[in-house]
């Protein structure tokens, strides 16, 4: 009943909220936003949605955020997980105003998978080795905000059978004459394993480049006298992003063979890319410290595995980074899969790809 009276809140305040004076392309979450603002540079403003510090996984949205929802010239977000929480106010806007990663034809073949991730108490975590899985893509996209996803697995010769999820959102008002149906099918989930897609996508440059694309088509067609500017923009992006890869595939060639657990599985696209091999990953709560068995457990894996470094991230407090190093006598190092300290602007986007390959170096190379 809660839920149903903040959308019916969320809904009001849609229709009701005035135009803001200045409409930007407004990102969901900062890594979109250093693409949109690479490719909007001299053309528009861009905004991001969630703030510095905040977690998309479990934001709320404000009336300040609906109002600049509705008022932006564009709207860029993945449309699934990380910024599920855009999926109302995002349907009642046009859709020529919406880049909706998830239903992008030209990127569901590139997704991979990554863990579901959840802490438990002391002594019941989670904790996962990396596993070769070979997909089978089977596309069947009907792109009115709707799309079949079917993934087929073989993972060391075991069948999984899949659960059909079938998520229907239905969204009934008048606002610019039309309807938003998001009738999603997915297999995107394999319980046995944990897996499912990994919507972390702005760690891909293959990803990336083609989220770059469709928002030099959308504001080429909003900001027709810009084009050229937005043609420029795009070339440089796709230069820039060619260039600095090279430089960090060349940078972490030394310490691709040396293994780490992360404790976010968010980072398999930037992994892949640049040839790093994570060992696995485990989960636990960034603002306690670990007691002694799940210490214990993680010793034993770092022993087994002969791990060089665990990544934490900022929302670590400095006490639970303490307990690790002290306890596991490896390195710990810090990944920031949001990029806090990295400026939106003209080449955010290489900026925060190298800021990601610097801090894997700090550890790695210890």
């Amino acid at each position: 009943m809660k839920k149903l009276l903040k959308i019916s809140a969320i809904s009001a305040a849609l229709l009701s909220a005035p135009m803001m004076a200045n409409a930007d392309v407004l990102a969901s979450v900062k890594p979109l936003g250093f693409i949109v603002s690479s490719i909007a540079d001299g053309v528009t403003g861009t905004q991001v949605l969630v703030p510095a510090g905040a977690s998309p996984h479990d934001y709320n949205l404000k009336l300040s955020d609906i109002q600049k929802v509705k008022s932006a010239d564009l709207v860029v977000w993945i449309g699934e997980d990380v910024d599920s929480f855009l999926d109302n106010p995002i349907s009642q806007i046009e859709r020529k105003k919406v880049i909706t990663i998830a239903d992008l034809a030209d990127v569901e073949p590139l997704l991979s998978k990554a863990h579901h991730e959840h802490f438990h108490e002391d002594g019941d975590h989670d904790h996962k080795h990396e596993h070769e899985h070979k997909h089978e893509h089977k596309h069947d996209h009907e792109h009115e905000h709707g799309h079949d996803h079917k993934h087929e697995h073989e993972h060391h010769d075991h069948d999984h059978d899949h659960h059909d999820h079938e998520h229907e959102h239905e969204h009934e008002h008048d606002h610019h004459d039309h309807d938003h149906d998001h009738d999603h099918d997915h297999d995107h989930h394999d319980h046995d394993e944990g897996l499912t897609t990994n919507w972390h996508v702005w760690y891909s440059p293959a990803i990336s480049k083609i989220v770059a694309q469709k928002v030099a088509d959308k504001l080429t067609a909003q900001f027709p006298d810009k084009k050229d500017l937005i043609a420029q923009n795009l070339s440089d992006f796709n230069r820039t992003l060619a260039e600095q890869g090279e430089k960090i595939t060349a940078q972490l060639a030394n310490v691709k063979d040396k293994g780490f657990y992360v404790f976010h599985d968010a980072y398999g696209y930037f992994n892949d890319a640049y040839g790093l091999k994570q060992t696995g990953y485990f989960t636990i709560n960034p603002l306690v410290a670990p007691g002694a068995k799940t210490l214990a457990h993680i010793k034993e894996e770092i022993a087994e595995h002969k791990v060089n470094c665990l990544f934490a991230e900022p929302q670590f407090t400095p006490k639970v980074i303490e307990s690790l190093a002290q306890n596991t006598k490896v390195n710990v190092g810090q990944l920031d899969p949001i990029g806090d300290k990295v400026n939106l602007g003209k080449n955010s986007y290489a900026t925060f790809l190298q800021s990601t390959a610097d801090s894997y170096m700090e550890c790695l190379a210890k």
